[in-house]
């Protein structure tokens, strides 16, 4: 079995222009493994601590290299629990979720080099203790953020993302053209209307002068064009309610109202009245658990209720949300909570409690990072979403899945 012969950490750009970390595994067979970390602007509360880039590299390239050099590479489960025990936090902010996440995930990927498998294939072995069949392998449907505001973008827009989602009847290959076809022409869309087409955080278009009612207009009368809304095209948002609630009540500013959580559960029934909106991301805040719990019962029955600040890719709050039926669906984010064997835990849990997964990409990723898009095959999930397709580290992650998807038909 092969053993880690090193591992050496370096910082490096994000799509952001921020620095963030990249480490690589060197096994005694010649495999090397590399993984660099992305980085969200929008955080929960919960998250795993991110330290400083070079202190991170520090840790990486010291403690943990001297900790874990030697060990036989496919022991996953064991090797992310010596890293939790080192830590001994529950929020790693000892060596930092970002220090963690990059040697796990390396590890994984030095791992299926070494096996001479696709990475999906390794995860899924760690998920299920066999790589699937072809015909067993599901392919997620995409989730387009074509529009951005919130912490996303610079236009006072006080819900984060605005989403075009393919309905599950078309396949990998039609979902891909059908969002690419709705961006371009939202784009010609916008600048007819004489609106800013430049780009937020995650390749979404950022436009001023908007209002979410109007968003939803322009995005429902672009994609009517070439779909049957409400057959082949749905909608959705992450709220990000968080980010506009002031402690007791949420200020959507752009439309000059202040409402409280039941006003506000009010407000999004009728945007679903209007719009065919099944997807409704951090609806409140997510410490406004009485909220999460009338916003499920009232919805759940309409579309998914997702939980991402809620939740941050934690078993303990899954549990929670789910034992007080606050959710339908949760974001899966390795970095919320720091290692890979914890987030295929909560995979594993989420899957049996029947609840939509959501593998989800950050607002600042890295141009070669493509996990998710692996993590997203192997786990079945439902939905992946990984931005607008365009921007170089987002596309690269739909390539990825459609890359999969190819392979999986011959």
């Amino acid at each position: 079995m092969p053993k880690i012969e090193n591992i050496l950490c370096h910082k490096i750009l994000n799509s952001r222009g921020d620095w963030t970390i990249k480490t690589e595994v060197y096994l005694d067979d010649g495999s090397i493994g590399s993984q660099s970390v992305p980085e969200g602007a929008s955080k929960g509360d919960n998250e795993a601590i991110s330290l400083p880039v070079e202190k991170a590299c520090n840790i990486v390239n010291t403690v943990i290299n001297e900790a874990l050099k030697g060990s036989e590479v496919y022991e996953q489960n064991t090797l992310d629990e010596l890293l939790l025990q080192m830590d001994g936090t529950e929020n790693k902010s000892n060596l930092g979720g970002n220090s963690i996440l990059s040697v796990s995930l390396a590890l994984a990927r030095a791992a299926s080099i070494s096996k001479h498998i696709e990475l999906y294939q390794y995860l899924e072995e760690l998920l299920y203790g066999k790589q699937k069949d072809k015909e067993e392998r599901s392919i997620p449907t995409p989730v387009f953020n074509i529009i951005n505001g919130g912490k996303h973008a610079s236009n006072n827009l006080s819900f984060q993302e605005f989403m075009v989602i393919p309905s599950k009847h078309l396949n990998y290959s039609e979902a891909l053209e059908a969002g690419v076809r709705i961006y371009n022409n939202l784009k010609q869309e916008l600048k007819k209307l004489d609106y800013d087409v430049g780009v937020g955080d995650e390749g979404g278009f950022a436009p001023r002068r908007m209002t979410v009612e109007k968003v939803f207009k322009i995005i429902k009368e672009t994609a009517k064009k070439d779909y049957e809304v409400g057959k082949e095209i749905f909608f959705g948002t992450d709220v990000a309610a968080g980010s506009f609630y002031n402690g007791k009540e949420y200020e959507i500013k752009e439309e000059g109202k202040v409402l409280n959580s039941d006003q506000l559960l009010l407000y999004y029934k009728e945007l679903i009245k209007s719009y065919e909106i099944i997807y409704l991301e951090d609806p409140f805040f997510e410490r406004d658990y009485d909220a999460w719990k009338k916003g499920h019962n009232s919805l759940a029955d309409k579309l998914m209720v997702i939980g991402d600040d809620l939740i941050v890719t934690n078993m303990k709050y899954l549990e929670k949300a789910v034992k007080e039926k606050m959710i339908n669906g949760v974001i899966v984010k390795p970095n919320q909570i720091g290692t890979l064997s914890e987030t295929l835990s909560l995979i594993k849990k989420a899957k049996k409690e029947k609840i939509n997964i959501i593998i989800s990409h950050r607002s600042g990723e890295t141009g070669e990072d493509t996990f998710i898009s692996d993590l997203s095959v192997a786990s079945s999930a439902e939905f992946i979403k990984s931005g607008a397709p365009c921007r170089g580290e987002r596309t690269v992650k739909y390539n990825r899945i459609l890359d999969i998807y190819y392979k999986n038909r011959v």
